[in-house]
């Protein structure tokens, strides 16, 4: 019945049962009391009963007990007033005994207690049972711990490796657990009724003395026993035990002690093995050329070899004292910065886990290389930690010179390679990436092949590669290609490196980039050509230009005889008309004959005409003798004030073979431009150079018979002279444009072009001149070049042009 239901309101009193007096007697006993009337509803209470279920008087006293205190199961279930045992007692009025009932608290917590209810037959009042109710919950938590104890105590010995057993100061047994069996052989009861002999007899001779002793002193002193021996199992084997008891005590008026024996067979055997691998330990620790120092979690020193001790400068009593702290204190007094080696130290004893590699300088001057790394287990046990100490005062040079001779080779001014013995790229220095375009990454395990631009016979390789495999050095020059596809030239010495047993390791190439020098000797040997050819020009024209004034001279002479010839004859004819007729019938006859002998009308006219056309060869002549000698005038070592419409005009006439049967030449000079001071020779081979490229280009566009056109222009642009000359040829092709300046690059037949035309108009305009050179081409129409150079002062300038 639901507590709601009780008709009766909480704390009103049924009726005066209990006095104040029996009311401080209830409340003095210790267990929980209550009356109830013939329903069920609670009269009185003491003290302990309203403790234990944490009502208050007003709270419990007129509520029916049974909706109160037991209306539910332990399960939290619902049990009606039939279902409950003491409340059927009651209602029939007979007593009721439960040990182990349930009452539900007021915060809804239950506790184990103890019901006796008793039936009241009074004439007076309204209570009509009694019930005493014990809190027996601390209660049921022992007998429950107890149960437990019992419980874990019959398992640990039933699961636990060691013996446990019980025996008294004769030696006889008189408790042996089960486990006896497997450790000895011997059943329980063989154990039993063996009495002491079966046990003494069964200890190694060696070892019984001792034994025995220790077992009596337990007995007699209360000294603890704890021994090991060894023992013979049932089947004749030897085994280790480890034998344990702390005290006696008394059973059954038999003084016995508890104990418990250990097979600790492998561990002796482990011992015995490690006994062994730690002297082998010693030896190698002590071989090593590293200081070991091992201690435990605890910090303890457990080895330290003898280079410790050597490195560390201590004292050999230090190195006998297994207290670590004394020699701490005494590294601090060698080491340059002894409280930073401290501090790490400490750090790391504080921080068991971590590893830590740092460099120890001492005062001494050495360097010490120091690593420690803790002892931890698979399971991540920490048991203490190693140290390591090494030497590395010469590494530390050897790495500072290293380091020095290092950057020497990244900081060298030519490229650096080496490579393995099958070639295979393995370093590359900054010089060669900037010389090549490609970075370390994209050729380390290349070959250097991919630099090869195919334009170097293959025997020079096959001879390079049977030099270096051969152990020699090798010198020589190569054609190679950058990233970009640029072409350039490298002179290489590789040289073979060797191990320490003579083999090859490496092969080491150290290359300069000789493009330009190549260049400028090509240059230069073009110029000692063009110079000597200058020079043979102005000895050819010097011996040419006598002779050819002898020439002129004479057919002048010729021409002007030739007419005081031709009044002569006239003169003659003259004379013979005037003649007698009978004589001059015969003389004119005879003159007539020989005129038409000589064909003298025919000689009359063409000898005026073949002595002026000589006289105009000869002017010719005269006038190409002197732009070879103006063009090939050689330079002086500074520059002079040049006329360039002069200059550019004899080198026209000096290329005139070039480009007179493919194209015209129009010159579109402009007779304003000053004087530029300049190194002429060097400005006429530019010039000579484009009008010949102009010249070949409109040749490979025109057909035979049909002329193209080369315009020279000069004019001045702003502060400088500036220079074009066009051709009407097909133009350069767009994916050659950038390289057009390139040393030895050439889109010609091999042996037609040197590739160093261009280039050296680049070396001349730009680098010996400050000026500029570039073009505007445009595909099937043709090109112009431009050069421009600064206009200086002629005043400034020594000689003229």
């Amino acid at each position: 019945m639901p507590i709601s239901s009780v008709a009766r309101p909480i704390g009103t009193p049924l009726d005066n049962e209990v006095d104040t007096g029996r009311q401080s007697t209830l409340d003095a006993i210790a267990v929980g009391i209550c009356g109830t009337d013939a329903e069920g509803s609670i009269t009185f209470c003491n003290e302990e009963l309203l403790r234990i279920t944490g009502y208050t008087r007003e709270e419990m006293v007129g509520q029916n007990a049974h909706d109160l205190l037991h209306h539910r199961r332990e399960d939290g279930t619902e049990q009606s007033r039939e279902q409950c045992a003491v409340h059927r007692a009651l209602m029939r009025g007979a007593p009721v005994q439960v040990e182990r009932g349930l009452l539900w608290r007021k915060d809804g917590t239950f506790i184990r207690v103890e019901y006796c209810g008793r039936p009241l037959d009074l004439p007076e009042g309204r209570t009509r049972y009694v019930a005493t109710i014990k809190d027996i919950s601390e209660i049921e938590i022992a007998r429950e711990a107890l149960r437990r104890s019992e419980e874990q105590y019959r398992r640990i010995l039933e699961s636990m490796p060691d013996v446990a057993w019980t025996s008294d100061m004769h030696g006889r047994t008189r408790y042996v657990s089960p486990k006896v069996r497997a450790l000895l052989g011997f059943t329980n009861q063989e154990i039993y009724s063996g009495g002491t002999h079966l046990w003494l007899n069964q200890i190694h001779p060696e070892d019984f003395g001792r034994v025995a002793q220790k077992y009596m002193a337990l007995f007699e002193h209360q000294l603890a026993f704890d021994e090991e021996y060894r023992i013979r199992r049932k089947d004749g084997t030897w085994i280790w035990v480890h034998d344990r008891a702390t005290r006696t005590h008394n059973s059954d008026g038999v003084v016995c002690a508890d104990g418990f024996m250990s097979d600790i067979t492998q561990r002796k055997e482990a011992e015995a093995d490690l006994r062994s691998k730690t002297a082998f330990l010693e030896a190698q620790a002590n071989s090593t050329i590293d200081g070991l120092l091992v201690v435990d979690g605890n910090g303890k020193r457990l080895m330290a070899n003898e280079r410790f001790a050597e490195l560390l400068q201590m004292p050999p009593e230090l190195i006998d004292d297994p207290d670590d702290r004394r020699s701490l204190r005494y590294a601090v007094t060698v080491i340059k910065d002894g409280e930073a080696f401290l501090e790490k130290v400490n750090y790391l004893y504080r921080h068991p886990t971590e590893t830590s590699r740092d460099e120890i300088e001492m005062k001494s001057g050495r360097i010490l290389d120091r690593y420690s790394a803790p002892v931890v287990d698979k399971n991540g046990m920490y048991y203490g930690r190693i140290w390591t100490f090494r030497d590395i005062t010469e590494q530390k040079e050897n790495q500072e010179r290293l380091q020095q001779l290092s950057l020497a080779i990244e900081q060298s001014p030519v490229s650096v390679v080496i490579t393995n013995p099958k070639g295979k790229i393995s370093y590359v220095n900054r010089k060669f990436t900037e010389c090549t375009g490609y970075s370390s990454e994209e050729v380390i395990g290349k070959n250097p092949r991919i630099l090869n631009a195919g334009q170097c016979a293959p025997d020079l390789y096959r001879s390079l590669w049977q030099a270096i495999t051969s152990g020699n050095v090798w010198h020589g020059e190569f054609c190679n290609k950058r990233k970009s596809g640029e072409i350039f030239w490298e002179s290489s010495t590789i040289t073979p490196m060797r191990g320490p047993k003579g083999e090859i390791t490496h092969f080491l190439a150290v290359k300069e980039d000789i493009t330009e020098k190549r260049a400028l000797e090509s240059q230069l040997r073009h110029a000692q050509k063009m110079e000597g050819i200058g020079q043979l020009a102005a000895g050819i024209a010097h011996e040419i230009n006598t002779p050819t004034q002898f020439v002129m001279d004479n057919l002048t002479f010729l021409r002007d005889s030739w007419a005081s010839l031709q009044s002569l004859l006239e003169e003659y004819r003259t004379a013979i008309g005037q003649l007698p007729e009978g004589f001059r019938a015969d003389v004119v006859a005879h003159f007539k004959e020989v005129e038409e002998k000589v064909d003298l009308e025919f000689v009359r006219a063409e000898v005026p005409r073949a002595i002026e056309q000589s006289l105009d060869g000869s002017r010719r002549v005269a006038k190409i003798v002197r732009a070879m000698k103006e063009f090939s005038h050689p330079d002086s070592a500074e520059k002079t004030a040049t006329d360039l419409n002069r200059a550019i005009e004899s080198t026209i006439t000096v290329a005139r073979n070039e480009w007179k049967y493919v194209s015209e030449v129009v010159k579109e000079f402009d007779d304003r431009l000053p004087a530029v001071v300049c190194y002429p020779g060097d400005i006429n081979q530019v010039v000579l150079n484009l009008i010949v490229n102009a010249a070949h280009a409109i040749k490979e566009k025109v057909k035979e018979g049909e002329k193209g056109c080369i315009t020279v222009r000069t004019r001045m642009s702003g502060e400088f002279a500036e220079i074009s000359i066009s051709d009407t040829g097909s133009g350069i092709p767009e994916a050659i444009r950038g390289r057009v300046f390139e040393p030895f690059f050439t889109t010609k037949e091999v042996g037609k072009g040197t590739g160093q035309g261009l280039s050296l108009a680049y070396t001349v305009v730009v680098k010996k001149h400050g000026g500029n050179i570039w073009f505007e081409t445009e595909s099937g129409k043709g090109t112009t070049f431009f050069l421009t150079l600064p206009v200086t002062v002629a005043a400034a300038a020594k000689g003229g042009a």
